[in-house]
């Protein structure tokens, strides 16, 4: 093997470990999202002024991960966000389906994959995709959340029509390890529900996924011929 053919192979493999590097941003990445939970340093006090938004005294609101139904159309109020958390995360560049969805509470039937399962007006769902999530950007760029989708009460696919969606970062890149926030405004499509307004507040962390090592060890036996190919052509 010419030393050009291996420094030209070498060359190549170099470059997929920065395309792979980058790719991770957008391909295989894993967004994992803390579970909402009740703060109850939020509930309103009687006679309070605004900016106290709560939909009604004593009613506590939310922080972390949640979803909205506006059922009666006055936007988002605490008592509309159904808290979720994590199951498998969000894996960008992937299809993520669900399944088991029932009527009455959770009860351990549900086949969850993006979200663990969650009740809401009397029966369990599950978020999914019909199609990947994908955000070609770092912080700030919209995302494309075309294919998300509920499974819930029994209802295979429940499409959600997009607005809008865009996430923000504690690093530019929105590397590895980087803290997020995700955003997004839809509307309901399907089961007695169309035209609904739904929200989506997701928080938590990027988990890229690492080059294999396997990859790296071709690389390394690349650059061990590379350098047998140089003791040769100066003996």
């Amino acid at each position: 093997m010419k030393k050009t053919t291996i420094a030209t192979a070498v060359g190549i493999v170099v470059g997929s470990f920065a395309m792979s590097a980058n790719a991770a941003l957008t391909s295989s990445t894993t967004l994992d999202f803390t579970l909402g939970t009740v703060d109850p340093s939020a509930s309103c006090t009687y006679g309070t002024t605004p900016p106290c938004n709560k939909a009604s005294y004593g009613n506590s609101d939310i922080v972390g991960s949640y979803f909205v139904m506006d059922t009666n159309g006055n936007g988002v109020e605490p008592s509309e966000k159904t808290p979720i958390g994590s199951f498998n995360g969000i894996h960008l560049g992937t299809t993520q389906a669900a399944g088991g969805s029932h009527s009455g509470g959770v009860n351990g039937t549900e086949s969850p994959n993006i979200d663990a399962p969650w009740t809401f007006f009397g029966g369990t769902g599950m978020h999914q995709t019909t199609s990947p999530v994908t955000f070609t950007g770092g912080s700030g760029s919209t995302v494309d959340m075309s294919g998300w989708n509920v499974n819930w009460n029994g209802i295979a696919s429940i499409p959600l029509v997009q607005q809008s969606a865009s996430i923000a970062c504690s690093t530019t890149s929105c590397s590895d390890s980087s803290t997020y926030t995700i955003d997004g405004a839809f509307h309901v499509a399907g089961a007695g529900f169309t035209t609904v307004a739904y929200y989506l507040h997701l928080e938590g962390h990027v988990t890229a996924v690492p080059v294999p090592a396997a990859v790296w060890l071709f690389g390394s036996g690349l650059l061990g011929l590379a350098g047998v190919a140089r003791r040769r052509k100066s003996s």
